[in-house]
């Protein structure tokens, strides 16, 4: 049954809203969030809500905390966004400009429409209703709107530490076309450098050719990958393991200094974080045992660890049952192939976390990006409802 108090959500109010933002850039990189910051902040103190700008990590990319509080007889329930979007890439492949929040069809156009403004616009107007319906919560409704996501900084992270709270739940509002995400896969990212020697191409023999021990390193890393997708998790699905960037070369008469090879492990939440270095440097030790020349250097430039709570927690039941309520249809339980602020909640804050939220995942990152105004509106009645059942 669809609550009561979702005849409050107010579709004009959302939907202006996240037009609002979305005509506000904050492109990340380089970190311009303090226009959305700024934004929020006047919004929720015009509104009467306790408000904290955050300053760390980044002093002049300030963070956002609101809070509608509550007796404490219950935990907090907390709702997370994250403020910052991708570039847009060229503005000719758009058909409306990216930063213009234009609505046509029924949905609202522009970069970060979809990731993830939809997702704090429904934030914000589940706040709203519940201020406006005058009914006495018993535990803190949390906003927690983040910058850095998109370049991995530890937003969400430090926004948790700042807010004081170790117990409740939370709702990571990233798009998943309303699949209800109690697991993430991990991500890191590996550069391995191979050392050559360089030498004039005429004679190529008396230097060392990095490129050719990029062929014996590549057939290995993709043996690697063909054996780790034999490791399947029950919501996440294989382990995966890609090239994606390899450079080499500064003349096409020089035999290469050096070759570097860019890894895209991810990583399901049953292996261990720290097995993925250890299995990269076996490959290595492997294959410079059989080629004296073949010296390795290997560096992980980034590190999202995979994150999972239980399917049977009863916040995940109640979520469940809104999602069957609004939508009609039985709730699907996921794992998200991609990362999220997710694991900051569940790793660093040890607070229970699920990612959910409007929005297709095809549209992140995409030329002429959307959100539809009615999975706005569904995802605010969904949100409402479960937070009138674990707070009032």
């Amino acid at each position: 049954m669809v609550s009561p108090l979702a005849s409050v959500i107010d579709p004009s109010r959302l939907t202006s809203i996240v037009q609002d933002l979305v005509r506000i850039p904050s492109v990340n990189p380089p970190g311009s969030e303090r226009g959305v910051a700024d934004y929020l902040l006047n919004l929720l103190k015009e509104w009467g809500f306790q408000t904290r700008r955050i300053d760390v990590p980044f002093r002049d990319r300030p963070q956002v905390l609101a809070v509608l509080p509550g007796s404490n007889k219950r935990p907090p329930l907390i709702l997370n966004g994250h403020m910052d979007v991708v570039p847009e890439g060229d503005p000719e492949e758009w058909t409306d400009p990216p930063y213009a929040g234009t609505i046509r069809d029924g949905c609202i156009y522009g970069r970060g429409s979809c990731d993830m403004k939809g997702g704090i616009g429904v934030a914000l107007e589940v706040a709203r209703a519940l201020q406006l319906s005058g009914m006495p919560l018993e535990g803190d409704l949390v906003l927690a709107f983040a910058v850095g996501e998109e370049t991995g900084e530890p937003g969400t992270k430090t926004l948790l530490e700042e807010s004081g709270y170790t117990d409740g739940f939370g709702i990571v509002l990233e798009p998943t076309g309303f699949k209800l995400g109690v697991a993430e896969k991990g991500l890191a990212w590996l550069r391995i450098t191979l050392k050559g020697k360089p030498a004039h191409c005429s004679i190529a023999e008396q230097g060392i050719n990095p490129i050719d021990q990029f062929l014996t390193l590549g057939k290995a890393i993709k043996a690697y990958d063909e054996k780790i997708r034999k490791r399947v998790h029950p919501l996440c699905g294989p382990a995966k393991c890609t090239m994606t960037i390899l450079r080499s070369g500064t003349k096409e008469n020089v035999v290469p200094e050096s070759l570097t090879v860019t890894l895209d492990r991810r990583m399901n939440p049953d292996e261990p974080v720290e097995t993925v270095r250890e299995e990269i440097d076996q490959i290595l030790t492997g294959l410079a045992s059989m080629d004296p020349a073949f010296s390795a250097r290997l560096e992980v430039t980034r590190l999202y660890e995979p994150a999972e709570i239980s399917p049977d927690l009863p916040q995940v039941g109640i979520l469940a049952r809104e999602i069957e309520a609004v939508t009609g249809k039985e709730a699907e339980i996921w794992g998200t192939p991609y990362s999220t602020d997710v694991r900051n909640f569940i790793n660093d804050a040890g607070i229970p976390a699920v990612t959910f939220g409007p929005g297709q995942i095809a549209q992140a990152h995409a030329f002429n990006e959307f959100v539809a105004i009615e999975d706005l509106v569904r995802g605010a009645r969904i949100i409402l409802g479960t937070a009138e059942r674990l707070l009032l």
